[in-house]
């Protein structure tokens, strides 16, 4: 029997043996008795990837039809190579529960990369199980093309999901759902905001609290998938192989998930591009910025839309379905000819459902602003005498006459925004168009600029020097 059980683990796939593994070392330490059988490894598993790509974390269920018989069964599982956190590991079953008993966990002598658990059966024939646990390195990121038409008033957008396993671990007739959003899974560790912690770098501790609140959230998402799905949605039809797959976009408890359609082999070192959505013909605003905090005083170029979705849309392919996860944006601009011109790429923070996408292409020759001081000068003194009967400044004002030349070089009138930071009060020359005060020490333009106009913003600021 032995001998039996070693030819069948020889002429199994690699990613079979872990479980046969097992199986074969409970035989060959344990007596040959009719209670303890070699259970059949299936030849396909059903897994699904619910990824989270802030915190590189990806909660993990596999299921599987095993083979049991009457007495003791035991399954081994190992996880060397890869990611996966040992201590999240749990067994459950799916059917057949009343006969099916998991007796307890051990673990092989002289290993640390394998349990087994020992399952006491009632059952002879098929059961499901569900293998669930977390990993790291499988994830997931998004990137978005835009192009603008030759007048730069609409845009198309097009935005793609970028799924990257190097966990260590292969996963075939995988389901794939990306969760989207910035969900605290750990309040406590600052680091969470900016990104910047790892779930395979945290304690024990830490990590049973991300488990536990990871799985008590994606519980409450899928049971609202399911509340939806009984009552307004049909079963998907099956992926076709002549067109690309879909991204369905559902906003579940406090996720958004992306759900690719179908059924994905993902090896270990695999990545695939999918697109998400593909909106046509976007409002988009342009409008020149310059200040002197956030760009240094040098004109840049926005390019704004909103988020939303508009009457009448396909949800399949339109904005404001759900959030936009962070990414880079490479920006196009197709000419009258329809050839198109680079703008940049900018890095997109993540975009709730109806907010506003203020996109930076950075430094442009577009519109050119030039500043000038054209005077100067100091009044109001007020003097007084020192101890010796000598007279010193002890109050005084000084004003400084500024200047901004605005001009525009293309054939179409273009928005700006200037925005200067000095201290000092703010006396306006005569200005012709909209300005106001953010705070005390910044004023706001919003100059309109015709075609190949050139624009004079005359202003001063007033500055006190008291005792």
């Amino acid at each position: 029997m032995r001998s039996q059980a070693s030819n069948l683990y020889m002429k199994a796939k690699p990613s079979l043996r872990k479980y046969a593994g097992g199986l074969l070392l409970c035989l060959s330490i344990a007596p040959v008795t009719a209670h303890i059988e070699l259970v059949t490894v299936p030849k396909s598993q059903a897994v699904q990837l619910t990824i989270y790509n802030s915190a590189d974390i990806t909660m993990v269920k596999e299921s599987r039809e095993l083979t049991f018989k009457p007495g003791l069964n035991t399954i081994q599982f190992s996880w060397a190579g890869t990611l996966i956190d040992p201590t999240s590991l749990r067994l459950t079953f799916l059917d057949h529960k009343g006969q099916l008993t998991l007796r307890d966990t051990s673990f092989p002598p002289g290993r640390n990369d394998a349990l087994q658990w020992n399952i006491d059966s009632e059952l002879s024939g098929a059961a499901r199980v569900e293998i669930n646990y977390f990993t790291s390195g499988i994830t997931w990121s998004a990137d978005y093309t835009t192009i603008t038409n030759a007048k730069e008033n609409a845009m198309s957008v097009d935005g793609f999901i970028r799924v990257i396993n190097n966990s260590g671990e292969d996963y075939p007739n995988a389901e794939v759902r990306l969760v989207v959003g910035t969900v605290n899974l750990v309040e406590e560790i600052a680091g969470l905001a900016q990104g910047s912690w790892r779930y395979k770098d945290l304690d024990e501790d830490k990590r049973e609290h991300v488990r536990n609140r990871f799985r008590k959230k994606m519980k409450r998402a899928e049971m609202a998938e399911d509340e939806v799905a009984a009552g307004m949605v049909a079963p998907a039809a099956p992926a076709k192989a002549s067109r690309p797959k879909e991204i369905v976009k559902e906003g579940l408890s406090e996720y958004f998930l992306f759900t690719v359609e179908g059924k994905e082999k993902i090896p270990n070192g695999w990545q695939k591009r999918l697109k998400a959505f593909s909106a046509k013909d976007i409002e988009v605003k342009v409008i020149y910025r310059a200040s002197d905090n956030a760009t240094g005083g040098a004109v840049h170029k926005f390019y704004e839309f909103r988020n939303t979705k508009e009457k009448g849309d396909d949800p399949k392919t339109s904005l404001g379905v759900s959030p936009l996860p962070d990414g880079v944006v490479h920006i196009f601009s197709e000419d009258s000819k329809h050839n198109l011109s680079y703008q940049g790429s900018v890095q997109m923070k993540y975009v709730a459902v109806g907010d506003k996408v203020k996109l930076d292409a950075g430094e442009t020759r577009e519109v050119v602003l030039r500043t000038f001081v054209r005077d100067y000068k100091r009044y109001d003194f007020t003097t007084d005498t020192r101890y010796d009967k000598s007279y010193w400044v002890k109050e005084y004002s000084e004003e400084y006459f500024y200047e901004h030349e605005l001009e525009n070089t293309l054939a179409r009138a273009v928005s700006v925004e200037i925005e200067r930071t000095f201290p000092g009060v703010f006396l306006p020359g005569k200005i012709p168009f909209k300005y106001e005060k953010v705070d005390a020490t910044t004023i706001k333009f919003f100059p309109e600029v015709e075609s190949r106009e050139k624009k004079k913003i005359p202003y001063s600021v007033k500055i006190e020097h008291k005792e």
